[in-house]
Protein backbone atom coordinates (compact mmCIF):
# COMPACT_ATOMS: atom_id res chain seq x y z
CA UNK A 1 0.00 0.00 0.00
CA UNK A 2 1.08 3.38 -0.77
CA UNK A 3 0.14 6.57 1.28
CA UNK A 4 -1.13 9.89 0.04
CA UNK A 5 -0.43 11.62 3.30
CA UNK A 6 2.84 13.53 2.99
CA UNK A 7 5.87 11.84 4.63
CA UNK A 8 6.61 13.00 7.90
CA UNK A 9 9.15 12.33 11.00
CA UNK A 10 9.03 12.36 14.26
CA UNK A 11 11.15 14.71 14.73
CA UNK A 12 8.84 17.48 12.34
CA UNK A 13 6.50 19.41 14.18
CA UNK A 14 2.72 17.43 13.89
CA UNK A 15 0.10 19.23 11.61
CA UNK A 16 -2.62 16.65 12.78
CA UNK A 17 -3.11 14.62 16.18
CA UNK A 18 -5.99 12.55 14.07
CA UNK A 19 -4.94 8.98 15.70
CA UNK A 20 -6.33 7.59 11.84
CA UNK A 21 -3.03 10.12 10.75
CA UNK A 22 -0.82 8.50 12.90
CA UNK A 23 -2.43 5.22 12.31
CA UNK A 24 -2.03 5.59 8.58
CA UNK A 25 1.50 6.70 8.11
CA UNK A 26 2.60 3.73 10.85
CA UNK A 27 0.38 1.24 8.37
CA UNK A 28 0.85 2.57 5.28
CA UNK A 29 3.78 5.01 5.12
CA UNK A 30 7.93 4.18 3.97
CA UNK A 31 10.77 3.00 5.93
CA UNK A 32 8.99 2.53 9.06
CA UNK A 33 9.38 6.09 9.55
CA UNK A 34 6.49 6.21 11.74
CA UNK A 35 7.19 2.76 13.28
CA UNK A 36 6.04 3.04 16.69
CA UNK A 37 4.05 5.97 16.34
CA UNK A 38 1.58 5.24 19.37
CA UNK A 39 4.09 4.86 21.85
CA UNK A 40 6.06 7.92 20.24
CA UNK A 41 2.93 10.19 20.78
CA UNK A 42 1.25 8.52 23.31
CA UNK A 43 1.17 11.57 25.25
CA UNK A 44 -0.30 13.37 21.86
CA UNK A 45 -3.16 11.35 21.75
CA UNK A 46 -3.95 10.94 25.00
CA UNK A 47 -6.38 7.75 26.18
CA UNK A 48 -9.35 8.57 23.69
CA UNK A 49 -6.94 8.67 20.96
CA UNK A 50 -4.93 5.71 22.02
CA UNK A 51 -8.01 3.29 22.04
CA UNK A 52 -9.63 4.73 18.72
CA UNK A 53 -5.74 3.85 17.21
CA UNK A 54 -5.86 0.20 19.13
CA UNK A 55 -9.54 0.41 17.22
CA UNK A 56 -8.29 0.81 13.93
CA UNK A 57 -5.11 -2.19 14.22
CA UNK A 58 -7.91 -4.37 15.51
CA UNK A 59 -10.38 -3.66 12.63
CA UNK A 60 -7.34 -3.97 9.78
CA UNK A 61 -5.78 -7.21 11.87
CA UNK A 62 -8.93 -9.18 11.58
CA UNK A 63 -9.00 -8.83 7.82
CA UNK A 64 -5.74 -10.37 7.87
CA UNK A 65 -5.89 -14.44 7.15
CA UNK A 66 -4.54 -16.94 9.42
CA UNK A 67 -1.70 -18.56 8.16
CA UNK A 68 -0.21 -22.27 9.68
CA UNK A 69 1.76 -24.82 8.25
CA UNK A 70 -1.17 -26.41 7.07
CA UNK A 71 -3.06 -24.52 4.40
CA UNK A 72 -1.24 -21.50 4.10
CA UNK A 73 -2.98 -18.10 2.90
CA UNK A 74 -1.50 -16.66 -0.31
CA UNK A 75 -1.09 -12.88 0.71
CA UNK A 76 1.34 -10.86 -1.44
CA UNK A 77 0.88 -8.03 1.43
CA UNK A 78 0.52 -10.27 4.23
CA UNK A 79 3.91 -10.04 5.89
CA UNK A 80 4.32 -6.69 6.20
CA UNK A 81 0.80 -5.65 7.22
CA UNK A 82 1.18 -8.80 9.63
CA UNK A 83 4.37 -7.30 11.27
CA UNK A 84 3.08 -3.44 11.91
CA UNK A 85 -0.27 -4.58 12.90
CA UNK A 86 1.29 -7.12 15.30
CA UNK A 87 3.42 -4.24 16.38
CA UNK A 88 0.73 -2.15 16.95
CA UNK A 89 -1.45 -4.46 18.80
CA UNK A 90 1.29 -6.04 20.94
CA UNK A 91 2.26 -2.67 22.05
CA UNK A 92 -1.56 -2.17 23.34
CA UNK A 93 -1.48 -5.86 25.07
CA UNK A 94 1.91 -5.43 26.73
CA UNK A 95 0.83 -1.99 28.30
CA UNK A 96 -2.47 -3.54 29.37
CA UNK A 97 -0.80 -6.75 30.50
CA UNK A 98 -2.68 -9.03 28.96
CA UNK A 99 -0.22 -11.71 27.87
CA UNK A 100 -3.11 -14.01 26.36
CA UNK A 101 -3.73 -11.58 23.53
CA UNK A 102 0.28 -11.01 23.17
CA UNK A 103 0.66 -15.00 22.71
CA UNK A 104 -2.98 -14.80 20.61
CA UNK A 105 -1.16 -12.31 18.31
CA UNK A 106 1.97 -14.43 17.80
CA UNK A 107 -0.01 -18.01 17.27
CA UNK A 108 -1.69 -15.81 14.03
CA UNK A 109 1.14 -16.69 11.96
CA UNK A 110 2.56 -20.44 12.32
CA UNK A 111 3.52 -20.64 8.82
CA UNK A 112 7.00 -21.77 9.12
CA UNK A 113 8.56 -23.48 11.65
CA UNK A 114 10.70 -20.62 12.78
CA UNK A 115 7.41 -19.31 13.55
CA UNK A 116 6.43 -21.39 16.22
CA UNK A 117 9.70 -21.37 17.58
CA UNK A 118 8.86 -17.86 17.78
CA UNK A 119 6.13 -18.86 19.88
CA UNK A 120 7.14 -21.00 22.21
CA UNK A 121 9.74 -19.11 22.99
CA UNK A 122 7.73 -16.39 23.81
CA UNK A 123 5.50 -18.17 25.77
CA UNK A 124 8.79 -19.67 27.65
CA UNK A 125 9.81 -15.80 28.29
CA UNK A 126 6.55 -14.81 29.93
CA UNK A 127 6.60 -17.91 32.26
CA UNK A 128 4.30 -20.46 30.40
CA UNK A 129 6.45 -23.47 30.49
CA UNK A 130 3.74 -25.98 29.52
CA UNK A 131 2.29 -24.06 27.08
CA UNK A 132 5.96 -23.74 25.67
CA UNK A 133 6.47 -27.18 25.74
CA UNK A 134 2.64 -27.51 23.55
CA UNK A 135 3.33 -24.92 21.41
CA UNK A 136 6.62 -26.07 20.18
CA UNK A 137 5.37 -30.06 20.37
CA UNK A 138 2.54 -28.56 17.90
CA UNK A 139 5.05 -26.74 15.76
CA UNK A 140 7.24 -30.06 15.01
CA UNK A 141 3.87 -32.06 14.25
CA UNK A 142 2.66 -29.73 11.50
CA UNK A 143 6.33 -29.88 9.66
CA UNK A 144 7.06 -32.94 10.40
CA UNK A 145 7.53 -33.95 6.65
CA UNK A 146 9.84 -31.35 6.09
CA UNK A 147 13.20 -30.67 6.72
CA UNK A 148 13.74 -31.16 10.90
CA UNK A 149 14.09 -26.96 11.77
CA UNK A 150 17.18 -27.87 14.55
CA UNK A 151 16.39 -24.57 16.29
CA UNK A 152 12.85 -25.70 17.16
CA UNK A 153 13.96 -29.36 17.99
CA UNK A 154 16.78 -28.11 20.33
CA UNK A 155 14.28 -26.17 22.01
CA UNK A 156 11.70 -28.81 22.13
CA UNK A 157 14.35 -31.55 24.11
CA UNK A 158 15.63 -28.75 26.15
CA UNK A 159 11.94 -28.25 27.54
CA UNK A 160 11.38 -32.41 27.24
CA UNK A 161 14.83 -32.79 29.27
CA UNK A 162 13.81 -30.11 32.50
CA UNK A 163 10.30 -31.44 32.84
CA UNK A 164 11.71 -35.05 33.32
CA UNK A 165 10.57 -36.08 29.89
CA UNK A 166 14.41 -37.76 28.90
CA UNK A 167 13.09 -40.47 27.08
CA UNK A 168 10.82 -38.32 24.34
CA UNK A 169 13.70 -35.92 24.31
CA UNK A 170 16.26 -38.53 23.20
CA UNK A 171 13.56 -40.18 20.53
CA UNK A 172 12.85 -36.36 19.01
CA UNK A 173 16.44 -36.18 18.64
CA UNK A 174 17.09 -39.59 17.26
CA UNK A 175 13.83 -39.00 14.56
CA UNK A 176 15.43 -35.87 13.76
CA UNK A 177 19.15 -37.50 13.39
CA UNK A 178 17.56 -40.13 11.44
CA UNK A 179 16.20 -37.66 8.79
CA UNK A 180 18.54 -35.19 8.72
CA UNK A 181 21.78 -36.11 10.66
CA UNK A 182 23.93 -32.93 11.68
CA UNK A 183 27.27 -32.21 13.83
CA UNK A 184 24.89 -30.35 16.79
CA UNK A 185 21.91 -33.42 16.58
CA UNK A 186 24.88 -36.02 17.11
CA UNK A 187 26.24 -33.61 20.04
CA UNK A 188 23.06 -33.60 22.05
CA UNK A 189 22.19 -37.09 21.23
CA UNK A 190 26.04 -37.91 22.51
CA UNK A 191 25.24 -35.56 25.60
CA UNK A 192 22.14 -37.76 26.50
CA UNK A 193 22.92 -41.28 25.15
CA UNK A 194 26.33 -41.61 26.17
CA UNK A 195 28.40 -44.36 24.71
CA UNK A 196 25.85 -45.93 23.13
CA UNK A 197 24.10 -42.93 21.19
CA UNK A 198 27.77 -42.60 19.38
CA UNK A 199 28.06 -46.28 18.53
CA UNK A 200 24.30 -46.47 16.92
CA UNK A 201 25.30 -42.69 14.99
CA UNK A 202 28.31 -43.74 13.87
CA UNK A 203 26.65 -47.13 12.40
CA UNK A 204 23.91 -45.07 10.94
CA UNK A 205 26.20 -42.59 9.18
CA UNK A 206 28.19 -45.69 8.03
CA UNK A 207 25.38 -47.55 6.41
CA UNK A 208 24.42 -44.55 4.64
CA UNK A 209 27.63 -42.98 3.68
CA UNK A 210 27.85 -45.43 0.48
CA UNK A 211 25.90 -43.29 -1.63
CA UNK A 212 25.86 -39.30 -2.05
CA UNK A 213 23.60 -38.58 0.80
CA UNK A 214 24.14 -35.05 2.06
CA UNK A 215 23.87 -33.35 5.38
CA UNK A 216 23.32 -29.47 4.34
CA UNK A 217 26.19 -28.52 2.81
CA UNK A 218 28.79 -31.54 3.28
CA UNK A 219 27.70 -35.31 3.17
CA UNK A 220 26.82 -37.74 4.95
CA UNK A 221 30.66 -39.59 4.62
CA UNK A 222 32.08 -35.54 5.95
CA UNK A 223 30.13 -36.02 8.79
CA UNK A 224 31.29 -39.34 9.88
CA UNK A 225 34.57 -38.45 9.84
CA UNK A 226 34.05 -34.89 11.72
CA UNK A 227 31.82 -37.10 14.49
CA UNK A 228 34.96 -39.97 14.66
CA UNK A 229 37.62 -36.90 14.90
CA UNK A 230 35.63 -34.95 17.18
CA UNK A 231 35.79 -38.29 19.05
CA UNK A 232 39.35 -39.02 18.76
CA UNK A 233 38.50 -42.09 16.83
CA UNK A 234 41.67 -41.49 14.84
CA UNK A 235 42.01 -44.96 13.29
CA UNK A 236 38.48 -45.07 12.23
CA UNK A 237 38.27 -41.47 11.05
CA UNK A 238 41.46 -42.50 8.41
CA UNK A 239 39.69 -45.84 7.52
CA UNK A 240 36.63 -43.84 6.58
CA UNK A 241 37.76 -41.12 4.84
CA UNK A 242 39.97 -43.46 2.42
CA UNK A 243 36.88 -45.90 2.32
CA UNK A 244 34.21 -43.38 1.28
CA UNK A 245 34.84 -39.88 -0.96
CA UNK A 246 35.22 -36.83 1.69
CA UNK A 247 35.26 -33.17 0.90
CA UNK A 248 38.90 -31.58 1.24
CA UNK A 249 38.32 -29.93 4.09
CA UNK A 250 37.33 -32.71 5.85
CA UNK A 251 40.45 -34.52 5.17
CA UNK A 252 42.34 -31.64 6.18
CA UNK A 253 40.46 -31.19 9.38
CA UNK A 254 41.34 -34.51 10.19
CA UNK A 255 44.82 -34.29 8.91
CA UNK A 256 45.37 -31.04 11.62
CA UNK A 257 44.19 -33.81 14.18
CA UNK A 258 45.93 -36.36 13.99
CA UNK A 259 49.42 -34.88 12.19
CA UNK A 260 51.24 -36.33 15.10
CA UNK A 261 49.97 -39.76 15.10
CA UNK A 262 49.66 -40.20 11.45
CA UNK A 263 52.60 -38.09 9.76
CA UNK A 264 52.33 -39.44 6.17
CA UNK A 265 48.50 -39.40 5.80
CA UNK A 266 48.75 -35.79 7.03
CA UNK A 267 51.60 -34.85 4.91
CA UNK A 268 49.55 -35.77 1.99
CA UNK A 269 46.88 -34.07 2.54
CA UNK A 270 49.34 -30.87 2.74
CA UNK A 271 50.82 -31.97 -0.14
CA UNK A 272 47.44 -31.41 -1.97
CA UNK A 273 47.01 -28.73 -0.01
CA UNK A 274 50.26 -27.02 -1.53
CA UNK A 275 49.29 -27.69 -5.24
CA UNK A 276 46.16 -25.82 -4.73
CA UNK A 277 47.73 -22.42 -3.21
CA UNK A 278 50.41 -22.86 -6.00
CA UNK A 279 48.01 -23.41 -8.73
CA UNK A 280 45.87 -20.43 -7.23
CA UNK A 281 48.70 -18.31 -8.00
CA UNK A 282 49.35 -14.56 -6.12
CA UNK A 283 51.83 -13.97 -3.53
CA UNK A 284 49.44 -14.34 -1.19
CA UNK A 285 48.84 -18.38 -2.07
CA UNK A 286 52.73 -18.24 -2.66
CA UNK A 287 53.14 -16.97 0.97
CA UNK A 288 50.31 -19.62 2.41
CA UNK A 289 51.89 -22.37 0.32
CA UNK A 290 55.81 -21.53 1.88
CA UNK A 291 54.21 -21.46 5.67
CA UNK A 292 52.64 -24.60 5.17
CA UNK A 293 55.88 -26.42 3.49
CA UNK A 294 57.66 -25.10 6.62
CA UNK A 295 55.37 -26.84 9.17
CA UNK A 296 55.83 -30.02 6.90
CA UNK A 297 59.14 -30.32 7.94
CA UNK A 298 58.42 -31.31 11.26
CA UNK A 299 56.50 -34.77 10.05
CA UNK A 300 59.33 -35.79 7.95
CA UNK A 301 63.53 -36.48 7.87
CA UNK A 302 65.35 -33.50 6.68
CA UNK A 303 66.38 -35.65 3.54
CA UNK A 304 62.50 -36.28 2.95
CA UNK A 305 62.28 -32.34 3.25
CA UNK A 306 64.60 -31.64 1.03
CA UNK A 307 63.53 -33.65 -1.84
CA UNK A 308 60.09 -32.54 -1.46
CA UNK A 309 61.70 -29.20 -1.93
CA UNK A 310 63.66 -30.20 -4.69
CA UNK A 311 60.51 -31.54 -6.58
CA UNK A 312 58.48 -27.93 -6.18
CA UNK A 313 61.60 -26.61 -7.42
CA UNK A 314 61.58 -28.35 -10.59
CA UNK A 315 57.98 -28.48 -10.94
CA UNK A 316 56.94 -24.61 -10.36
CA UNK A 317 60.59 -23.24 -11.64
CA UNK A 318 58.52 -20.88 -13.44
CA UNK A 319 56.44 -19.38 -11.34
CA UNK A 320 59.50 -16.71 -9.65
CA UNK A 321 57.71 -15.14 -7.08
CA UNK A 322 57.24 -19.03 -5.06
CA UNK A 323 60.47 -20.09 -6.09
CA UNK A 324 62.00 -16.49 -3.68
CA UNK A 325 59.75 -17.98 -0.86
CA UNK A 326 61.09 -21.64 -1.45
CA UNK A 327 64.71 -20.26 -1.47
Amino acid sequence: MTSILPRLSPRDPIPCHSPATFFAREVDGDYDTFADAAQLYADVLGDQGLAEYNRLALKAWEKLPKRSGRGRAHDDGFSADHERLKAILDFFAERAGDVETRIALRARDLSSAWRCLELAQFCQSQGRMDEALRRAEEGLWVFEDGQPDERLVSFTVTLLSKSGRKADAEALLWRAFEKAPSLELYKQLRKLGGKIALERIIGILETRSAGKERAGWYTLADLLVCILTEEKMLDAAWAAAHKHKVSFGAKLALANASKAAYPREALEVYAERVNQFVSTGGNHAYGEAAKLIARMAALQSATEQAAYVATLKERHRQKRNFMKLLS
